[in-house]
C-alpha cells in the first residue's frame, strides 16, 4: 500500500512541475551557487535560485552534487591518513641538504636560518618556532639537529672569539639513538677537502675553523650519508 501512494504522489508531482510555466532566466553561475549553498545571498536572491531550481533539472543536479562535496570535505581527515602525508614529507625532507647560517659576535652566536631543528635547553625546537618566539641569539655555542634516511646528525657550533669556531659534529641512528662509529666525516671549502677523520668515537671535531661556506659531507666506504651546508659570517 505505502509503495502505491509513493507512485502516486510521484505522478501528481509530475503533472503539477510539467504544468509550471517555463523559466527563461539565465541559470545560475558558479559562483551563485556556491554562495547559495554557503547562506551568503539575499533572501531575494536565495528566492530566485529556490523558483529556478524547481523547474531546472540540470541546476538541481549542480546544486545536489555540490551539496554532497560540501559535505565531505567538511569530514574529519582520517589519522592515518594525515600521519601517512607527514611520513610522506618527511621523508622528501630527510633528502635535503642540511643548511645552517650563522653570525659569529665576540660574545654571541646569532642563528640566522636553518633547515633543522635547535636544541635549547632539553627542548628540541624547530628553527620557525624560535624565529615566532622571537630567540636568536645564542652566547657561546648552538646546537642544530637533523633527521635524514637512516641517521640523526648532531652539530654544534662553538664560538672561539668572534673570527673562528669549533665544531663537533655527533652521528646516531635515527630510530634507535645509538652513536654510529666507524664513519667519515669531510669538511670542504670551495670543493677543496680540507679536514677528514673517522668518528671512532661516535663524535669528529673541528678546531679553530675560520669563518666563511663550508660543505660537511658524512658518508661510508661506499656512499655519501648526509651533507650539511654551513656558512658562518660576521
Amino acid at each position: 500500500m505505502q509503495e502505491k501512494i509513493e507512485k502516486l504522489i510521484k505522478v501528481v508531482y509530475k503533472k503539477w512541475k510539467s504544468a509550471q510555466p517555463k523559466i527563461h532566466q539565465p541559470h545560475p553561475d558558479e559562483e551563485t551557487i556556491v554562495c547559495f549553498l554557503e547562506n551568503r545571498l539575499s533572501q531575494g536572491e536565495s528566492d530566485r535560485v529556490k523558483q529556478h531550481l524547481i523547474s531546472c533539472n540540470r541546476c538541481l543536479g549542480i546544486i545536489t552534487v555540490q551539496a554532497k562535496l560540501k559535505n565531505e570535505a567538511a569530514k574529519e581527515v582520517p589519522h592515518e591518513l594525515l600521519k601517512r602525508v607527514k611520513e610522506l614529507v618527511g621523508a622528501e625532507d630527510k633528502d635535503s641538504v642540511f643548511q645552517i647560517l650563522l653570525r659569529l659576535r665576540e660574545k654571541a652566536l646569532e642563528l640566522i636560518n636553518t633547515t633543522g631543528d635547535v636544541l635549547l635547553g632539553q627542548e628540541l625546537v624547530p628553527a620557525p618556532v624560535l624565529r615566532s618566539r622571537k630567540i636568536k641569539d645564542f652566547k657561546d655555542e648552538v646546537t642544530i639537529l637533523k633527521d635524514f634516511k637512516d641517521i640523526r646528525v648532531e652539530i654544534k657550533v662553538e664560538n672561539k672569539g668572534g673570527q673562528a669556531f669549533n665544531l663537533v659534529i655527533v652521528i646516531k641512528q635515527r630510530e634507535t639513538q645509538q652513536i654510529i662509529k666507524d664513519l667519515r666525516v669531510t669538511l670542504l671549502r670551495d670543493d677543496l677537502e680540507l679536514e677528514s677523520y673517522l668518528t671512532d668515537s661516535g663524535s669528529v671535531t673541528f678546531e679553530h675553523v675560520l669563518l666563511g661556506k663550508y660543505m660537511v659531507e658524512i658518508s661510508t666506504i661506499d656512499r655519501k650519508l648526509a651533507s650539511i651546508l654551513l656558512d658562518i659570517k660576521v
